[in-house]
């Protein structure tokens, strides 16, 4: 997560962009289907120790909140970002949706993908 927090938004949001091949909210059911058999099995993400009892927790600092930051996002990055939303929902506009809106949509479907493999994010 350090390594994460020190990178730019503009690094961060094209490392989630670019962080799955497939469909996120595909995987995410898979992993769901997977981990709801009678065989007592579930997937976790390897880089992380978590189960359906006790899920790993990642831990991010927001930094001053109070503060005002609007960062800097390549056109490019805007259009890939539209892109994956589409690709994930099919039902949203994303080409008429802002871009705070979008990238909403992009951080819940990732947010279910890794709640799937038994991992939590707890922000301070």
């Amino acid at each position: 997560m350090n390594t994460v927090q020190e990178l730019s938004f503009q690094d961060q949001l094209e490392t989630i962009l670019n962080s799955t091949s497939g469909s996120t909210l595909d995987e995410a059911r898979e992993n769901r289907k997977v981990n709801n058999d009678e065989t007592n099995t579930y997937r976790t993400n390897p880089d992380f120790e978590g189960n359906p009892n006790n899920p790993y927790v990642a831990t991010a600092d927001t930094g001053d909140r109070d503060r005002y930051h609007r960062p800097r996002v390549e056109d490019s990055t805007v259009k890939e970002l539209q892109r994956t939303v589409s690709k994930e929902k099919p039902s949203v506009p994303a080409e008429k949706f802002d871009f705070d809106t979008n990238l909403g949509v992009l951080l819940d479907v990732n947010e279910e993908y890794y709640q799937s493999l038994h991992c939590t994010v707890s922000v301070v």
